[in-house]
């Protein structure tokens, strides 16, 4: 009896202590790494050209720095910040899908006419699937993986 309820107790612990772990994080890197998957991916689908994907490399930490930059004016460091209200959300994610705009036509400037019709593909599924394979996404995860995703 007491093996059992000994075994119940450290079970009951275990699910406590992962209930407390945080969900879906996941270590990207550094903005450096982030930024070369990212060049290495369009290398990939787009078939980029060594000086392409150098101009790429640069576009994406331009386009890293300045969300550093926005970070840090959001957030001062050692500050803890009230969680955003909704009409605050709604005008970073404006902002955001503007960065994302003007990094992709500072990108598309660079490519051929071929590459640019992928490019638009790329950037139409990237949009539809948001990386999640479930009921909304339009392809399999094998497709996916054969068009875009490592």
């Amino acid at each position: 009896m007491k093996k059992i309820v000994l075994v119940m107790i450290v079970a009951l612990m275990g699910i406590a202590m992962n209930a407390q772990q945080p969900r879906h994080h996941k270590d990207h890197g550094s903005p450096e790494q982030m930024v070369e998957r990212r060049v290495e991916k369009l290398a990939k689908v787009l078939e980029l050209t060594e000086a392409q994907k150098a101009e790429v490399s640069k576009i994406y930490s331009q386009e890293m720095e300045t969300m550093k930059q926005e970070h840090r004016s959001m957030s001062p460091e050692g500050q803890q910040q009230a969680r955003p209200d909704e009409s605050a959300r709604k005008a970073r994610h404006e902002q955001m899908k503007a960065r994302r705009a003007e990094t992709d036509a500072k990108i598309e400037a660079l490519l051929t006419p071929e590459q640019a019709t992928k490019f638009a593909e790329f950037k139409q599924h990237r949009g539809e699937r948001g990386h999640r394979h479930d009921a909304g996404h339009k392809s399999t995860k094998r497709e996916c993986k054969r068009r875009c995703c490592d």
